[in-house]
């Protein structure tokens, strides 16, 4: 099995040097993809707001202090940024927050219903939140709307590039749904990705950026199904498991900078009952879109495999990955790991967070990492 090597552990938080922020007169769209040169850069040294959001420009090694300290217990597990310049939202617990000045000032704008909610960003300067328990709300910097479910419970939400209010779900079984007014109302699109007969769970489903019709369900037990015309066939994925069986796919997420570059993260139950080093869990990658996987981080050597890790594709170069692993526990803190292909390593920072539950990028300069943090304890 390949397996990436792990390398370095840096300091711990540490506040951002004066020299961090962007000089005057550059401009950001220098380093920029997908035609948003309009963002700047945060220009400050410290973020205010309640401590739920913060940034790094340097993949975690330096993280920028909050002007209050969080206060537990607190998730902010949905975070994106907008098409419009220098907006971004997140949630955190059930309070949406906004902000309009590249990520240094965050003010609460309205709440959200739900537990464990993820925001999904969409044109016009929206984005969807959703839990896993069937709860859909609009949120804008302007305030929060409660829309309609599709379903009691939820595993993905997909946003059209091109039109805001069309949106696409799978539900806890692996159907896909479709909306065409932002969520309003729903029809169901293709058939289940498995029969009722074989799921028990899906754990995640992840829509490809630039084709809602690409999408990947990770569920348990049965690995892995991917579709490319929107639900209408579903092929099983290869390559999760030696055995061909028996393997829970809890997280994965489509390269947006290249669609045919899929990371998932897997336990191979047949791996963990035989007592392999790495328990069985993995970091799969796919380079035809998720119809075949291999694996390319091991758990071990300094690097931990919780079921369903944070895991977040780098927006311009396909060959990075971010995963995450922290937890309040005895003060651990969290470690920020940076798997390169190219190179096939993995790197680690390490910082004092409970847990890094979100991560989003600056539009035109995408060292800038967005981080929403949690406190358990």
């Amino acid at each position: 099995m390949k397996k990436a090597f792990t390398i370095g552990l840096a300091t711990a938080l540490a506040i951002l040097s004066a020299a961090a922020p962007a000089v005057a007169g550059v401009d950001p769209a220098d380093e920029g993809f997908g035609g948003s040169g309009r963002w700047h850069q945060p220009t400050c040294q410290t973020v205010t707001g309640d401590g739920s959001v913060t940034f790094t420009r340097n993949e975690g090694r330096t993280i920028a202090p909050t002007s209050q300290v969080l206060k537990p217990v607190v998730y902010t597990s949905g975070l994106v940024a907008l098409d419009r310049r220098d907006e971004l939202l997140a949630v955190s617990n059930n309070l949406a927050l906004s902000s309009k000045d590249a990520g240094c000032t965050w003010t609460p704008v309205g709440k959200v219903n739900g537990s464990y909610i993820e925001l999904a960003a969409a044109t016009d300067g929206r984005a969807y939140a959703w839990d896993r328990d069937g709860s859909l709300t609009l949120v804008t910097p302007a305030g929060t709307t409660p829309l309609t479910s599709p379903a009691g419970a939820l595993s993905g939400l997909g946003t059209d590039r091109h039109r805001g209010d069309h949106l696409r779900m799978a539900d806890g079984a692996g159907q896909l749904y479709d909306s065409r007014d932002g969520g309003r109302t729903w029809k169901p699109t293709g058939v289940p990705a498995w029969p009722q007969s074989d799921i028990l769970t899906v754990y995640t489903a992840v829509f490809d950026p630039s084709d809602m019709n690409h999408v990947v369900l990770g569920g348990s037990g049965t690995g892995a199904r991917v579709t490319f015309n929107g639900g209408r066939t579903w092929a099983a994925a290869t390559g999760l498991s030696k055995t061909g069986t028996r393997i829970n796919v809890f997280s994965a997420v489509i390269s947006p900078a290249a669609p045919h570059i899929v990371y998932a993260m897997g336990l191979d139950l047949t791996e963990l009952d035989a007592g392999a080093p790495s328990g069985g869990r993995h970091i799969y990658t796919s380079h035809d879109g998720g119809r075949h996987f291999t694996p390319v981080v091991d758990q071990g050597n300094g690097i931990t495999l919780p079921n369903g890790p944070l895991l977040a594709a780098h927006p311009s170069d396909p060959g990075i990955l971010y995963f995450v692993f922290g937890t309040g526990w005895s003060g651990i803190g969290t470690d920020i790991y940076t798997y390169d292909s190219r190179r096939n390593r993995v790197t680690t920072t390490h910082n004092s967070y409970d847990r890094i539950t979100s991560i989003a990028f600056n539009p035109s300069t995408p060292k800038v990492m967005y981080l929403g943090v949690a406190e358990e304890l």
